[in-house]
């Protein structure tokens, strides 16, 4: 049985595909399997996998129709044969000793989960992400802390809650079973280690160590329109007062959540192409009462208010103002759009 299953979802990624498996190559812990979810490709993304199974004995490769990463994600964590799972994605690579350093801090302190720090490449720029709780071992309360963090969207200490940071104990995502949600395509991260997180009892943060290389392409998910984001945001935070400890501060930072995720929601629909379809996602935005009663419950006064601004607009019913703002931003999208089809 491998210490450690990496699992990596991949789609028409020929670009960045031999980068990120020749860093799993070169691992220092040997005692390693990658699984390699083919989710689809039509580029050559499929040939270079099978490329690399061929050539090494620890590789393996599952292909699948388009599911999308959650569902990649799951199919490799029903797979994996290691005490612990961790994930990288395609676009981006890791240090040759990542998985052998986050293996030993879990060994060493009996962790149910390490998470590492990264490097951020975003236009060419490379920066050392900047974390705010100290390296170390955090056991049930701090833990539960960390976990408790980690819902709100704008606490100025809450870790990032992306797949690829996490090595976790298997053992942990079982008894009963808790999986990405299948066909979630924005914020799977974020839903599924949220739940899981709430699971942890002894997680150590490897943070001063950079290991992992995350890239931000600006044609990535979080750059351009994804259909059905508020639907997805509302079954996310549904799922999450279902699942989550019943108490006022999860509930609260449950709502602040939403608040902040409909800011995102809204400028996913400045990107939409036509008027009518924006018109129509913006009105069932701002007009939704879940979200009208969540700005009715904060306590602006023990909250950290980020986007104070839209919030009293929100708060005094100015929706009309709301709406404006971004069909301004729609039209910018739109002539920026046309300029490129030029």
């Amino acid at each position: 049985m491998p210490q450690v299953s990496v699992i990596v979802p991949v789609y028409n990624a020929e670009k960045t595909l031999i980068r990120c498996l020749d860093s799993l190559v070169i691992q220092t812990l040997k005692d390693i399997e990658i699984i390699l979810i083919n989710d689809g490709s039509t580029d050559k993304s499929k040939y270079i996998c099978e490329e690399y199974v061929m050539s090494h004995s620890n590789f393996l490769l599952i292909n699948q129709e388009n599911t999308g990463p959650a569902s990649a994600r799951n199919v490799g964590i029903n797979r994996a044969k290691g005490k612990y799972i961790s994930f990288v994605d395609a676009d981006d690579f890791v240090e040759n000793n990542m998985f052998e350093s986050m293996f030993r801090c879990a060994e060493e302190n009996m962790a149910d989960m390490v998470i590492c720090g990264f490097y951020e490449e975003r236009k060419g720029k490379h920066i050392v992400h900047d974390f705010k709780y100290e390296t170390g071992l955090y056991v049930n309360e701090e833990a539960y802390k960390i976990a408790v963090d980690l819902i709100n969207d704008v606490s100025e200490r809450r870790i990032p809650p992306y797949s690829w940071l996490r090595m976790v104990r298997k053992n942990v995502l079982e008894n009963p079973p808790i999986r990405y949600a299948d066909g979630m395509i924005r914020s799977e991260d974020y839903y599924y280690f949220v739940q899981v997180h709430f699971r942890i009892k002894r997680l150590y943060l490897l943070i001063y160590q950079p290991l992992y290389h995350y890239f931000e392409l600006e044609n990535s998910i979080t750059h351009r329109y994804v259909r059905y984001y508020w639907k997805s945001v509302k079954q996310i935070y549904f799922g999450l007062r279902q699942t989550l400890p019943q108490n006022t501060d999860i509930s609260s930072r449950l709502d602040l959540m939403l608040i902040q995720r409909s800011l995102v929601a809204l400028n996913n629909s400045a990107r939409i192409d036509e008027q009518k379809k924006f018109k129509k996602e913006v009105k069932e935005i701002i007009k939704d009462p879940e979200l009208r009663l969540a700005v009715k419950k904060i306590d602006t006064r023990k909250n950290n208010m980020l986007f104070n601004s839209y919030y009293k607009l929100m708060k005094k019913r100015l929706t009309w103002i709301v709406y404006f703002r971004y069909l301004f931003k729609f039209c910018i999208n739109r002539r920026n759009a046309l300029k490129k089809e030029k």
